[in-house]
């Protein structure tokens, strides 16, 4: 995953590019100046598509099934998910008889950059996005799906879940965080 999006800061994913930026060598936060970390929690993921309103949407940060190795960082500007990089779960869907070969240097690639302390993050600006479409489900698993749209008219379809169990108290405070 290389950077993408880095022109707009409404939303950023990446790996390596986010060491020592987004993410220290341990993976804690990097605040920015005058931020505040509100929340810290583990065991959540997240997935964007935009534009949310097409056939074939574009994926910018693909969410796993299952248990994740993540952190969530909810503070007064971003809300930013830290995970490390599962190579076999990055690599599996290629795993088809002519999607070997790139199956390989992708998990090659992912190893090496794993081997230098990169982690996949995701930072997400949520005071610049309006909700135009939200639900929530808080019954055996916290699980939110928002439709938004940025001031420039780009949109995004985030959906934010605990992999195990329930925490409404921070889906409760990650919803405050975007604008309605």
């Amino acid at each position: 995953m290389e950077l993408v999006d880095d022109l707009s800061p409404i939303v950023r994913v990446g790996d390596v590019g986010g060491l020592g930026k987004v993410y220290s060598e341990w993976g804690g936060l990097i605040t920015e100046p005058d931020e505040e970390i509100l929340k810290t929690v583990e065991g959540w993921d997240l997935d964007i598509i935009s534009p949310w309103r097409r056939v074939l949407p574009k994926t910018v940060f693909a969410g796993f099934g299952g248990e994740a190795s993540s952190k969530l960082y909810v503070t007064t500007s971003r809300i930013v998910l830290v995970r490390d990089i599962d190579v076999w779960r990055e690599v599996k869907g290629e795993l088809t008889p002519f999607g070997i070969p790139s199956a390989a240097a992708k998990e090659i690639h992912l190893k090496e950059l794993k081997s230098v302390g990169a982690r996949q993050f995701c930072e997400i600006r949520p005071r610049k996005l309006r909700v135009i479409k939200k639900k929530r489900i808080d019954r055996r698993w916290s699980w939110l799906d928002l439709r938004l749209l940025s001031g420039d008219g780009k949109q995004y379809a985030i959906t934010i879940w605990k992999t195990k169990g329930r925490d409404p108290e921070t889906l409760t405070l990650i919803e405050s965080q975007f604008a309605t």
